[in-house]
C-alpha cells in the first residue's frame, strides 16, 4: 500500500469514526439537551422524593399524603366542599371526591347538611379526624424543621419563596 492510499484510508476511517460519534451523540444526547436539568424535571424528582419521605412518616397513621392534606384542610376550614378542597390541593374534583370518600369510610370526617343549599354537603372533621389532623400537623412541622436543618435557614426561605413565585407565575 502506498503512502497516498494509506492517507486516504486513514481519512476515510477518521470520517467514519466522527460520523459514528455524532450519530451516537444525537442518539444519546446529554441530559441538559433533554431538559433533565430544568426546573420542571427537577421539581418532579424533588416532589417524588419528598412524597416518599412523607408517606413513610404517615404510614403508621394509615394515611396517604393526599388523605393527610385533605384531612388537614377539612380540619383547618370546617364546612369546605369537595371543589374547594380539589382546588386547594391542586387536583381534580373526582380525585378529591375519591380521597374524601376514603376519609368518610374511615370515620375521619363527615358531611353535614347546608342550611342555605340543600345540594351542598360541607365536610367537617370528626373528633378522631380532628385529633389525627393535629398529629399530622405536628409531624409536618418536625419534617419542615428537618428541611431547614438540611438546607439552612436562608436556603429554605429562598426555596419556599421561589416555589411560591413559581406557583403564582404558573397560575396566570
Amino acid at each position: 500500500m502506498d503512502d497516498q492510499t494509506f492517507q486516504l484510508n486513514r481519512q476515510h476511517l477518521m470520517a467514519k469514526k466522527t460520523s459514528q460519534h455524532q450519530q451516537a451523540q444525537s442518539a444519546n444526547p446529554r441530559p441538559d439537551q433533554l431538559g433533565l436539568n430544568g426546573v420542571g424535571f427537577l421539581l418532579g424528582n424533588a416532589h417524588r422524593a419528598r412524597r416518599r419521605v412523607w408517606e413513610a412518616e404517615l404510614a403508621d397513621l394509615g394515611l396517604s399524603a393526599p388523605q393527610a392534606a385533605i384531612l388537614r384542610l377539612i380540619t383547618a376550614e370546617p364546612g369546605c366542599g369537595i371543589r374547594d378542597l380539589a382546588r386547594r390541593v391542586g387536583t381534580d374534583p373526582m380525585n378529591a371526591r375519591r380521597i374524601v370518600q376514603s376519609l368518610l369510610e374511615s370515620g375521619l370526617c363527615e358531611p353535614r347538611p347546608d342550611p342555605h343549599d340543600a345540594r351542598r354537603r360541607p365536610l367537617y372533621p370528626t373528633p378522631r379526624g380532628n385529633h389525627l389532623a393535629h398529629v399530622v400537623a405536628d409531624r409536618a412541622r418536625q419534617d419542615e424543621q428537618n428541611l431547614v436543618k438540611a438546607l439552612g435557614e436562608a436556603g429554605y426561605d429562598s426555596l419556599v419563596n421561589a416555589l411560591r413565585n413559581l406557583i403564582t407565575h404558573q397560575e396566570k
